[in-house]
Protein backbone atom coordinates (compact mmCIF):
# COMPACT_ATOMS: atom_id res chain seq x y z
CA UNK A 1 0.00 0.00 0.00
CA UNK A 2 1.06 4.01 -0.57
CA UNK A 3 -0.69 6.71 -0.81
CA UNK A 4 -1.42 8.71 -3.90
CA UNK A 5 -2.69 12.25 -4.41
CA UNK A 6 -6.22 12.92 -5.69
CA UNK A 7 -4.42 15.45 -7.60
CA UNK A 8 -2.04 13.21 -8.89
CA UNK A 9 -3.25 13.65 -12.67
CA UNK A 10 -3.11 17.83 -12.28
CA UNK A 11 0.41 17.81 -11.47
CA UNK A 12 2.20 19.28 -14.46
CA UNK A 13 4.88 16.93 -14.68
CA UNK A 14 2.69 13.92 -14.71
CA UNK A 15 0.45 15.89 -17.74
CA UNK A 16 3.81 16.14 -19.12
CA UNK A 17 4.40 12.71 -18.75
CA UNK A 18 1.40 11.65 -20.33
CA UNK A 19 1.50 13.56 -23.18
CA UNK A 20 4.72 12.68 -23.89
CA UNK A 21 4.36 8.45 -23.94
CA UNK A 22 0.79 8.93 -23.21
CA UNK A 23 -0.66 5.81 -21.30
CA UNK A 24 2.32 3.56 -21.42
CA UNK A 25 4.04 6.58 -19.43
CA UNK A 26 1.83 7.19 -16.02
CA UNK A 27 1.55 2.98 -16.32
CA UNK A 28 5.85 2.76 -16.11
CA UNK A 29 5.29 5.64 -13.49
CA UNK A 30 2.86 3.71 -11.30
CA UNK A 31 4.41 0.71 -11.75
CA UNK A 32 8.13 2.15 -10.53
CA UNK A 33 6.14 3.53 -7.43
CA UNK A 34 4.73 -0.07 -6.80
CA UNK A 35 7.91 -1.30 -7.18
CA UNK A 36 9.74 1.16 -4.88
CA UNK A 37 7.02 0.82 -2.10
CA UNK A 38 6.74 -2.94 -1.95
CA UNK A 39 10.77 -3.42 -1.81
CA UNK A 40 13.31 -1.25 0.30
CA UNK A 41 9.64 0.89 0.78
CA UNK A 42 11.97 4.64 0.32
CA UNK A 43 14.43 3.49 -3.06
CA UNK A 44 14.58 0.48 -5.70
CA UNK A 45 17.67 -0.63 -7.03
CA UNK A 46 17.61 -0.70 -11.16
CA UNK A 47 19.89 -3.49 -11.85
CA UNK A 48 21.19 -4.16 -15.33
CA UNK A 49 18.15 -6.94 -15.89
CA UNK A 50 15.41 -4.54 -14.49
CA UNK A 51 14.57 -2.71 -18.09
CA UNK A 52 13.73 -6.37 -19.70
CA UNK A 53 11.36 -7.98 -17.19
CA UNK A 54 9.33 -4.29 -16.28
CA UNK A 55 9.36 -4.70 -20.27
CA UNK A 56 7.97 -8.06 -20.58
CA UNK A 57 5.46 -7.41 -17.62
CA UNK A 58 4.38 -3.98 -18.95
CA UNK A 59 4.53 -5.70 -22.37
CA UNK A 60 6.79 -2.59 -23.91
CA UNK A 61 9.88 -2.75 -25.22
CA UNK A 62 13.06 -2.21 -23.30
CA UNK A 63 14.04 1.05 -25.42
CA UNK A 64 11.01 2.48 -24.26
CA UNK A 65 11.35 1.58 -20.54
CA UNK A 66 15.05 3.21 -20.69
CA UNK A 67 13.60 6.83 -22.84
CA UNK A 68 10.53 7.03 -19.69
CA UNK A 69 12.96 6.45 -16.81
CA UNK A 70 15.61 9.09 -18.66
CA UNK A 71 12.47 11.68 -19.29
CA UNK A 72 10.90 11.16 -15.52
CA UNK A 73 14.71 11.65 -14.15
CA UNK A 74 15.19 14.64 -16.12
CA UNK A 75 11.89 15.87 -14.89
CA UNK A 76 12.90 15.31 -11.36
CA UNK A 77 10.42 12.80 -10.82
CA UNK A 78 12.78 10.74 -9.01
CA UNK A 79 16.42 11.83 -7.27
CA UNK A 80 15.83 15.78 -6.44
CA UNK A 81 16.95 19.07 -7.59
CA UNK A 82 19.51 19.07 -4.93
CA UNK A 83 21.50 15.84 -5.76
CA UNK A 84 20.64 16.24 -9.19
CA UNK A 85 20.69 12.36 -11.13
CA UNK A 86 23.86 11.82 -8.73
CA UNK A 87 22.17 8.73 -7.18
CA UNK A 88 20.50 7.06 -10.10
CA UNK A 89 23.85 7.99 -12.06
CA UNK A 90 26.18 6.30 -9.16
CA UNK A 91 24.06 3.78 -7.63
CA UNK A 92 21.44 3.44 -10.15
CA UNK A 93 19.04 4.23 -7.44
CA UNK A 94 15.53 5.85 -8.25
CA UNK A 95 13.99 7.40 -5.29
CA UNK A 96 12.70 10.97 -4.38
CA UNK A 97 11.77 12.97 -1.55
CA UNK A 98 8.17 12.62 -1.75
CA UNK A 99 8.64 9.03 -1.64
CA UNK A 100 10.47 9.28 1.69
CA UNK A 101 7.96 11.55 2.98
CA UNK A 102 5.54 9.08 2.32
CA UNK A 103 7.40 6.74 4.06
CA UNK A 104 7.94 7.72 6.63
CA UNK A 105 4.30 8.22 7.19
CA UNK A 106 3.10 4.58 6.42
CA UNK A 107 5.38 3.43 8.77
CA UNK A 108 5.29 5.80 11.66
CA UNK A 109 2.58 3.47 13.63
CA UNK A 110 5.30 0.20 13.77
CA UNK A 111 8.22 2.19 14.19
CA UNK A 112 7.53 4.06 17.13
CA UNK A 113 7.69 0.53 18.58
CA UNK A 114 11.13 -1.06 16.46
CA UNK A 115 12.85 2.29 14.14
CA UNK A 116 13.36 1.87 11.02
CA UNK A 117 16.64 1.62 9.92
CA UNK A 118 17.56 3.12 6.26
CA UNK A 119 20.54 3.83 4.67
CA UNK A 120 22.59 6.92 4.51
CA UNK A 121 23.51 6.46 1.10
CA UNK A 122 20.00 6.64 -0.27
CA UNK A 123 18.38 8.81 2.24
CA UNK A 124 17.43 11.69 0.33
CA UNK A 125 15.88 13.80 3.71
CA UNK A 126 17.38 16.63 5.22
CA UNK A 127 17.92 16.04 9.38
CA UNK A 128 15.12 18.17 9.81
CA UNK A 129 12.79 16.73 7.62
CA UNK A 130 13.70 12.62 9.10
CA UNK A 131 11.36 11.76 11.84
CA UNK A 132 12.84 10.88 14.74
CA UNK A 133 11.57 7.27 14.10
CA UNK A 134 13.92 6.87 11.23
CA UNK A 135 17.22 5.93 12.35
CA UNK A 136 19.60 6.51 9.09
CA UNK A 137 22.60 4.23 9.50
CA UNK A 138 25.79 4.83 7.03
CA UNK A 139 26.29 3.08 4.27
CA UNK A 140 28.58 0.30 5.59
CA UNK A 141 30.15 -2.62 2.95
CA UNK A 142 32.63 -4.12 4.50
CA UNK A 143 32.95 -6.83 2.47
CA UNK A 144 35.91 -5.83 0.70
CA UNK A 145 37.51 -3.12 3.34
CA UNK A 146 37.48 -5.64 6.27
CA UNK A 147 39.18 -8.89 5.92
CA UNK A 148 37.97 -12.41 6.77
CA UNK A 149 37.99 -12.76 11.07
CA UNK A 150 38.66 -15.92 10.69
CA UNK A 151 42.10 -14.89 9.83
CA UNK A 152 42.79 -12.68 12.66
CA UNK A 153 41.79 -15.33 15.27
CA UNK A 154 43.86 -18.32 15.37
CA UNK A 155 42.04 -21.61 15.07
CA UNK A 156 42.01 -22.91 18.10
CA UNK A 157 40.37 -26.61 17.15
CA UNK A 158 43.56 -28.56 17.71
CA UNK A 159 43.57 -27.49 21.00
CA UNK A 160 40.23 -29.81 22.12
CA UNK A 161 40.72 -33.87 21.15
CA UNK A 162 37.59 -35.31 19.39
CA UNK A 163 35.49 -37.12 21.44
CA UNK A 164 35.89 -41.28 20.34
CA UNK A 165 31.86 -41.42 20.33
CA UNK A 166 32.02 -38.39 18.04
CA UNK A 167 34.52 -40.01 15.33
CA UNK A 168 32.46 -42.37 13.14
CA UNK A 169 33.47 -46.00 12.70
CA UNK A 170 34.37 -47.66 9.70
CA UNK A 171 33.14 -51.48 8.82
CA UNK A 172 35.72 -53.03 6.99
Amino acid sequence: YFSLDVYFFSDRKIKILKGRFGADGITYYLYLLCEIYKGHGYYLDVDEDFDYISSSELGMSPEKIGQMRKFLLERSLFDNKRFGNKLFQSDTILTFTGIQRRFQLAVKSRATKNPIVVNAKFWLLSNEETQSFIKVQPFLNNSKKNGSYSEKNPCNSENYDTKKSKVKKIKE
